[in-house]
């Protein structure tokens, strides 16, 4: 018990205000996420491809772009130009003129100047760049398209755009108000600070080892307090052995505890990627075995002069699924489905679940399928405050020992998802007890919304008590 009592003790000093800064931080969080830029937002202000204007085949981009493997194929718009992104499988992009096949220079600064102003429709003030990172574009998915432009905008939100060096594309915007309350938030509540964020390795063992330091924290404290609740000869029940703050910490440390060790536990939690869970992500020889033909192979069934009829889309990918090949469109408020329906044209199509279906079994080949659902808005997997899946997605139920159900959007024609036993375990652990995302309560406004702040109130009067008892201790006072 006396090395418990000193480990609490020194571990609550050293951790006292990393407590409290979440609770108050993780308010904040809710109601001032992340700063991000939608797809259809950015579709909504970006110029549309001008697909008449292709000269180079799909087939002849592919020869050009070289033998390293695609994970995605795409056409955009650059400065009234089409382009050809490749998406290569180590993560780097190579952006080709369609016009004439040759690579696209990095985006200079005067063109991401005039890309932001015609985005947004406002003056730029201030070009800084190119930059590897800023807070941000500190998350991984920013990492091909590396470095960008932070364009200032002539505005009364002072927003900021970043422009992509690599393909011009405007993939994160942010006004003051954002970065205001996500310093006070989500960097806090994150440990998020770029100088650490952009080595995603150093700060995923950061992050993951001082969470596991305080969960063991906050056991030990719960442990000591139920141990050192003792009865009272003059009054009936139990009271507190200790006096002034370390009385309150100790009372309010009952009242607290269990839901901030459950708040602290489905945190590191949320740093589990892969440790103790099954992680959500296809593995790439899955994905190649559900496309069944590569990116370049699909690209090569897709003829240039349908690809010139489409028309005009913010975004076209060429992709597959169980060895077809396909052409997606989109704008901020569609997308079409295409297949290629000669040598010389596409037409509209879907893809139907038996295709999808056959697809999964490609990859799974081992185990029967049970059953296909499309999950709604009340399903309990699928609609979640924190990774909730698209509108339109085909659930594919394998008959397997670990019950394994793969999540197909049919919108992109990709595995968005493989839930497991064991990741429907860390939906409960994490989501329901870090959102309290639970059925009947998290769509139920405001009640969800009183309850989450009365007990992150309390578990921040609980920590700043620790702060206090922390400073006594240290000061000698």
């Amino acid at each position: 018990m006396r090395f418990l009592t000193l480990a609490h003790r020194w571990m609550g000093v050293i951790l006292c205000l990393f407590f409290a800064c979440w609770f108050i931080s993780g308010a904040i969080l809710i109601y001032h996420p992340f700063p991000s830029l939608s797809q259809s937002d950015r579709f909504a202000s970006s110029s549309r491809v001008d697909l008449t204007k292709i000269k180079v085949s799909p087939q002849e981009a592919v020869k050009i772009s070289g033998s390293v493997e695609l994970d995605r194929l795409r056409l955009i718009d650059l400065e009234g130009r089409p382009v050809y992104v490749f998406h290569r499988i180590d993560n780097k992009i190579l952006t080709l003129d369609a016009q004439n096949g040759n690579r696209i220079p990095p985006v200079q600064k005067n063109v991401a100047g005039k890309i932001a102003e015609k985005f947004s429709q406002r003056p730029a003030l201030k070009i800084e760049g190119p930059l590897d990172y800023d807070q941000w574009i500190v998350p991984n998915r920013y990492d091909p398209y590396r470095p960008f432009y932070r364009v200032s905008l002539e505005d009364e939100k002072h927003t900021t755009l970043y422009v992509s060096t690599q393909t011009g594309e405007i993939l994160q915007k942010t006004t003051v108000s954002q970065r205001t309350w996500n310093y006070l938030g989500a960097v806090v509540h994150w440990i998020y600070p770029t100088v650490l964020r952009k080595n995603w390795a150093m700060w995923d063992q950061v992050v993951w080892w001082l969470s596991l330091l305080a969960v063991l924290t906050a056991v030990a404290g719960l442990e000591l307090g139920a141990t050192n609740l003792r009865g009272s000869e003059k009054q009936k029940g139990f009271t507190s052995p200790y006096k002034g703050w370390l009385r309150f910490h100790h009372y309010l440390g009952l009242i607290a505890g269990i839901f901030v060790l459950a708040w602290i536990f489905s945190g590191w939690l949320s740093m589990d990627h892969g440790r103790i869970f099954s992680k959500p992500n296809a593995e790439p020889d899955q994905i190649k075995k559900f496309r069944s033909i590569t990116i370049k192979q699909a690209a090569e069934n897709i003829p240039l002069e349908a690809l010139q009829a489409l028309g005009k889309y913010s975004e076209v990918e060429i992709f597959a699924v169980g060895g077809n090949p396909f052409v997606v469109s989109r704008n901020s408020a569609e997308s079409k489905l295409f297949k290629p329906s000669s040598l010389r044209s596409l037409s509209l199509t879907t893809i139907t679940d038996s295709e999808y279906v056959d697809a999964v079994r490609r990859v799974w080949s081992e185990v029967g399928l049970k059953s296909i659902e499309n999950p709604t808005e009340s399903d309990i997997y699928g609609n979640l405050r924190e990774g909730s899946l698209p509108r339109n997605t085909l659930r594919i139920i394998l008959d397997d020992p670990i019950k394994t159900w793969v999540h197909i959007d049919r919108d992109s024609g990709k595995i968005v998802s493989i839930m497991d036993r064991s990741r429907r375990q860390y939906r409960w652990l994490f989501n329901a007890l870090h959102s309290l995302d639970i059925p009947g309560l998290a769509n139920r406004r405001p009640i969800w919304d009183i309850l989450i702040l009365v007990l992150l109130g309390f578990g921040f009067l609980f920590s700043i008590t620790s702060v206090t008892i922390g400073v006594k201790r240290l000061f000698k006072q």
